[in-house]
Formats: structure tokens, sequence, C-alpha cells
């Protein structure tokens, strides 16, 4: 009896002792499983965090500016901001060529410029005033590319600078201009639904060289998409409303 007994008590503590070696597999195992889960999850989002967001201040004028346009990994973010001392760069349009300054209103410009010459499918304008020259002609450019263009200006266009709506008129860009009661104070524009530049400046000399004025440029989607559906709107109310009646004796000259 006595050796039965130390049998079965051997018995006894192994299976216990397996028992507990199973349970230590068995947490290893979840533990395991687990840790791999969430090494997984830090992955994907590190891997989504690829994604940079770039500020482009420190981009030269050389093209990089339309590679990362081309680049629709990259997240675009760039502020500029504009102040008096801009007028003191005003000679510097002619050539093109902007000074040594980081915030040269030149090195700004051809920057605007390089984000519109980038343009693929759609260019959606909508500002107070615009009668800047070399950025109408990019807008032009972009419609010989057979760029859709569509254009909201602030109906005081028709008495401040007829020609520049005479212009695109030519180019068989028809600007819808507001003809209410109210002003159409949005200074925005959207390139292939995909890149926003907005902020406070009008398309004009005297707010690029001269006036404290900001601009934002971005690609960010949860920024873009409401000014894209506020182009829309807009647009739709314009067109349906009949409301651009003093444009159309314009388009009637061509």
């Amino acid at each position: 009896h006595t050796l039965l007994f130390q049998r079965s008590s051997k018995i006894s503590k192994l299976f216990r002792l397996r028992s507990k070696m199973m349970k230590r597999i068995v947490i290893a195992i979840t533990s395991g499983v687990i840790v791999s889960e969430i090494m997984w999850q830090l992955y994907k989002k590190h891997k989504r965090s690829r994604k940079k967001v770039i500020n482009t201040s420190n981009f030269n004028c050389n093209g990089s500016v339309e590679q990362l346009c081309n680049n629709t990994e990259a997240k675009i973010l760039e502020v500029m901001f504009f102040s008096q001392d801009s007028a003191l760069c005003r000679p510097h349009l002619k050539c093109m060529q902007p000074c040594r300054k980081q915030n040269c209103p030149i090195r700004y410009l051809k920057k605007i410029i390089y984000y519109l010459d980038s343009a693929i499918h759609t260019l959606d304008i909508c500002l107070y005033f615009f009668t800047f020259v070399e950025l109408a002609e990019a807008v032009i450019r972009a419609k010989n590319r057979n760029v859709v263009v569509r254009i909201i200006l602030e109906d005081s266009m028709t008495y401040t600078d007829r020609s520049r709506l005479m212009t695109f008129c030519k180019e068989g860009i028809k600007p819808v201009v507001k003809q209410l009661d109210v002003l159409v104070h949005h200074k925005f524009v959207i390139i292939d639904n995909n890149i926003l530049i907005t902020g406070s400046i009008n398309w004009t000399k005297s707010a690029f060289f001269g006036n404290f004025e900001n601009v934002l440029i971005t690609n960010e989607s949860a920024i873009v998409k409401p000014f894209i559906y506020e182009f829309e709107r807009m647009l739709t109310m314009l067109t349906d409303t009949e409301t651009n009646l003093k444009i159309q004796n314009i388009h009637n000259l061509f």
C-alpha cells in the first residue's frame, strides 16, 4: 500500500507539473500573439506615418515643387507671409529671380506658379481680386494644357480691371462674376481637387509687394474637401440664379 501511495503521489505531482507547464505554454503563446499583434499595428502606424508632412519653404524654385506635387505620398504644408518689406523685392519681378531673403515674395510667387503649372485635370479659382499678370498667364497655360479652368470673381473686377476678364474670355475661360448684394471675399485656389492655396492675399501686385498677407498651401484632405464643397456650392448658386449677367456682356464681345 505504501508503494502504491508513493507511486500515485508521484503521478499526481507529475500531472500538476504538466498542468503548470501547459498553463505557462498557453500564457506564453497568448502573450506572443498579443505582442505580435501590437507590433504589427505599430508597424502599420509607422508605415502610414511615412507619408511625410513637408514644409516646402526650404525648396528652391528649380522644379522641386513640381516634383513634390507629383509625389502623392507626400503631404504638403506651407505657410507664406508677406509684409511691407516685400515691396523691396518688387524690382526683382522683371527677372523673376528671388533674392537671398528666405521670405522673398518672388520666391513665394514662383512657388505658387509652379503649383499652378502642376495642374493636370482641374483648376478652380475663387478670388476677390485677380489682376496679377504672371499668375494669370499660369492659369492660361493650364487652359492650353486642356486643364478644366473655372473661375469665380467679385463683380467689382468688371469695373477695376475689365481687360483681365477680356483676356480670360479670349482664351476660352469664362469667369463667373458675382452679382449679389454681398461680397465674394474668398481667396482660394484648388488644383486637381488635391492641393489648396488659400489665405488673405488677393492676386494683385500690391498684395504681393507691400501688404501684410498670408498664404497657406496644403494637400491635407480634411482641409481641402470643405473648400471643394464651397466652390461647387457657390458655382451652382451663381450659375443657377443667373447672377452673372454683366460678364455675359463681355463674353458677347468675342
